[in-house]
C-alpha cells in the first residue's frame, strides 16, 4: 500500500508540473504536499507502537486522500488538466483511500481483545 501511495504521489507530482501562474503554483503545491502525506502518514503509522496509533495515522492518510480528491475536482472544473489524466488520477486517489480505510479497520479489528477468550466478571 505504501508504495502504491509513493507511485501516485509521483504521479500528482508529474501532472502538476505544467501548472503555471500564481493559482497553478498554489494548487500545486497544496496537491504536491497533500499526496506526499498519504504515504509519508502509512510510513510513520508503520513505526508505531500500538495499533490505535498505527490507526490515527491511517485516518491522516485517509484525509490526505479526500483532500487531494477535492484538489483535483477544482482542477478539473478549472480546466487545469486534461480530463483523461484527471479521471485517472481521481479513480487512483479513491482506490488508495479505500485500500487504506481497508487497512485502518483490520488494524484497529486486530487490537481489540479477544472477548470471547475472557471470563465474564462474577460477583461476589
Amino acid at each position: 500500500m505504501w508504495q502504491e501511495a509513493q507511485d501516485f504521489s509521483v504521479a500528482i507530482h508529474g501532472a502538476t508540473s505544467r501548472l503555471r501562474g500564481a493559482e497553478g503554483a498554489a494548487l500545486r503545491g497544496q496537491l504536491r504536499r497533500a499526496a506526499l502525506s498519504i504515504g509519508a502518514n502509512i510510513a510513520e503509522g508503520t513505526g508505531t507502537e500500538s495499533p490505535r496509533r498505527f490507526a490515527a495515522f491511517l485516518q491522516n492518510a485517509i484525509a490526505s486522500a479526500s483532500e487531494v480528491e477535492s484538489h483535483l475536482d477544482a482542477l478539473g472544473r478549472l480546466g487545469m488538466i486534461p480530463t483523461r489524466q484527471l479521471a485517472q488520477l481521481a479513480t487512483d486517489v479513491v482506490r488508495i483511500r479505500r485500500r487504506t480505510i481497508a487497512l485502518r479497520k483490520r488494524v484497529l479489528d486486530a487490537g481489540k481483545p479477544n472477548t470471547q477468550d475472557q471470563k465474564p466478571e462474577t460477583q461476589d
